[in-house]
């Protein structure tokens, strides 16, 4: 059993639809690729909507680099959280930016908005990660679908 980091990382991909907006909150061991990310989300939510901007990388470890071109990565110091009276990077999170009211669980996978079919998309990235694509299969749909123009 790996030993566990004594960092902290989260990723948060904003997404939004005509009358609705939210967020995407995945845990370090919970990654999608933003690219795959947008499509589950498209496929997968009962009303037309799409991932929005850059997916946020949030970090405790000062040597993360990005996994793609759409992530920004936003480093926090012990000395940031210490500062904002947070225990950890998390408690900053979903006491910040983040906070999406008392129904939302953040502890793990998880999708925030009012009206988006929150369980079936969240269902579709389970199921996702639970398929394990390698990064051939990953990079191989990017090739095809900029091929295609999409």
């Amino acid at each position: 059993m790996p030993a566990k980091s004594k960092f902290e990382t989260f990723y948060v991909q904003s997404m939004a639809a005509e009358y609705d907006s939210g967020y995407i909150f995945l845990p370090e061991h919970q990654y999608v690729d933003p690219i795959v990310l947008n499509e589950l989300l498209e496929a997968n939510n009962s009303f037309p909507c799409n991932t929005t901007g850059e997916m946020e990388v949030w970090t405790t470890n000062p040597d993360l680099q990005a996994r793609s071109k759409w992530e920004c990565i936003n480093y926090v110091s012990e000395d940031d959280l210490k500062e904002w009276e947070c225990d950890s990077l998390f408690d900053s999170l979903i006491k910040g930016d983040y906070e999406m009211g008392s129904h939302w669980n953040p502890s793990f996978l998880s999708v925030t908005w009012s009206d988006g079919d929150q369980e079936a998309v969240e269902e579709a990235i389970s199921n996702h990660l639970e398929a394990a694509p390698t990064q051939a299969d990953l990079d191989e749909y990017k090739r095809l679908k900029a091929k295609l123009g999409l």
